[in-house]
């Protein structure tokens, strides 16, 4: 199933768009002149100010204007291809003073870094009774300034048995960030520049044979975690 097909599937179990009008438009906006006698006309709505990239983290106010054609048969709503739990919270839709467009707003909080395809859909009936409908697809690219980025170094070690270990911890932060690992370390020697903070770390083995030394990075603040893994063999 193409993409163009997986967004037009998800408008129709969104918004109950009909399939026919769904089918209808292409990558452009443009409808199919072949489009069926009777099927719903569309509409394109427009987003006004939609920034290009996004942060994770950060509340912004969507708002889409559609061309006012009559009453509302479904009221103006935001849903996400593949979503995973997001969603646009307060959405409403008022009609412009100059009755020439329908307004929707609602704000939307991305929590994780990516690419995010938002859907909206909205229905009128217009004077002769016929049902107009409006849908839009857009691509929303949010980044996460605050991301950890977590790294270890060396990723697999080999060692004798009575030597200390030195692992370099290395991550971002800008706000308070708590290390754990899951054996017993002492810490040599840490430095930041630019909010990049790097960390030395002892770990002594009392024993012969495999080990994985786990290290997790936490930010309660933004409920961020990483976690890294470090193979080490002392001979």
């Amino acid at each position: 199933m193409n993409s163009y097909v997986k967004i037009f599937m998800a408008l129709v179990l969104a918004f109950g768009l009909s399939i026919a009008g769904a089918g209808a438009a292409n990558a452009s906006g443009a409808t199919n002149e072949s489009e069926p006698t009777g099927s719903p006309a569309q509409i394109k709505p427009e987003y006004q100010g939609l920034p290009s990239t996004m942060e994770a983290g950060k509340k912004y106010k969507l708002t889409v204007n559609t061309e006012y054609v009559g009453e509302l048969e479904l009221e103006g709503r935001f849903s996400f291809l593949n979503s995973n739990g997001e969603k646009v919270e307060n959405v409403k839709t008022t009609l412009s003073r100059t009755k020439k467009y329908y307004t929707t707003t609602g704000y939307f909080t991305p929590k994780a870094e990516g690419t995010y395809l938002i859907l909206f859909g909205l229905k009128q009936k217009n004077a002769k009774g016929e049902i107009v409908e409006a849908y839009l697809a857009e691509g929303l690219k949010v980044i996460d300034k605050n991301k950890i980025n977590l790294t270890v170094s060396p990723n697999q070690i080999t060692a004798k048995l009575g030597e200390e270990i030195p692992v370099l911890v290395t991550y971002n932060s800008n706000v308070t960030t708590k290390l754990e690992f899951n054996q017993k370390v002492t810490e040599l020697g840490s430095s930041r520049k630019s909010g990049i903070y790097r960390k030395v770390f002892l770990w002594k083995p009392e024993k012969k044979g495999e080990y994985t030394l786990k290290v997790k990075a936490s930010q309660t603040r933004y409920d961020r975690v990483e976690t890294k893994e470090i193979k080490i063999v002392v001979e």
